[in-house]
């Protein structure tokens, strides 16, 4: 995303962004892991290159549309741990970025029993 200022201007590459919303989201409690898809699964194989897994950016005039594919832990209120997602999401990308956030989507692709080993 190119920010104009009188002065020159900012561009915010969709990995930063990515890696914004992967930090965001492991630090959320209830949030086990992320889902990578199919597709991105396929894409790392053939490329090399590690994808920000189940991170998805999308530029949408001059603003940004984030969906996040998650796994949930068992016993949460999904509901709940989805919007908490959303509104931290919106939240901190717009404070450290200072870009307009349209959307953020969340997708749960599943629900486990275990938490992710980094938050044991």
């Amino acid at each position: 995303m190119m920010i104009k200022q009188t002065i020159g201007h900012v561009q915010i590459s969709d990995e930063v962004i990515s890696k914004l919303v992967g930090k965001i989201t492991r630090a959320t409690r209830e949030i086990s892991s992320m889902s990578a898809g199919l597709v991105e699964s396929v894409s790392k194989i053939w490329s090399g290159r590690s994808l920000q897994n189940g991170i998805t950016i999308r530029r949408v005039d001059n603003s940004v549309e984030i969906s996040v594919k998650i796994i949930v832990l068992y016993g949460s209120k999904v509901h709940e741990v989805c919007r908490e997602l959303q509104h931290k999401v919106i939240d901190q990308v717009e404070h450290f970025t200072g870009l307009s956030i349209q959307a953020v989507n969340v997708f749960v692709d599943g629900i486990t029993s275990e938490p992710h080993p980094s938050k044991v």
